[in-house]
């Protein structure tokens, strides 16, 4: 049986990193490199994490550009997020 998706949201927001990325993306966009450094965590720890918001509907992709040879993303809070602050 596939996981409800408000079954999927509570799995993605039980885990506490997931809970500080919205926290610190409140009225704000940034990338897994932004915030990776304000978390004190590894950039691919972060993007993990935000892959299963975007999953769940809590994040968004709202834009990408070059750095360093490769796509950074950025990411924000979706208007349905949970979490969301107006």
């Amino acid at each position: 049986m596939a996981p409800r998706p408000d079954q999927e949201l509570i799995n993605a927001l039980s885990h506490p990193t997931r809970v500080k990325i919205l926290e610190k993306l409140q009225g704000r966009i940034a990338s897994p490199i932004e915030l990776s450094q304000e978390m004190d965590t590894s950039p691919g720890v972060i993007a993990y994490h935000a892959s299963t918001l975007l999953r769940c509907g809590c994040l968004e992709l709202v834009g990408s550009g070059s750095r360093g040879g490769g796509i950074e993303n950025f990411f924000g809070i979706t208007s349905h997020s949970p979490l969301r602050r107006n």
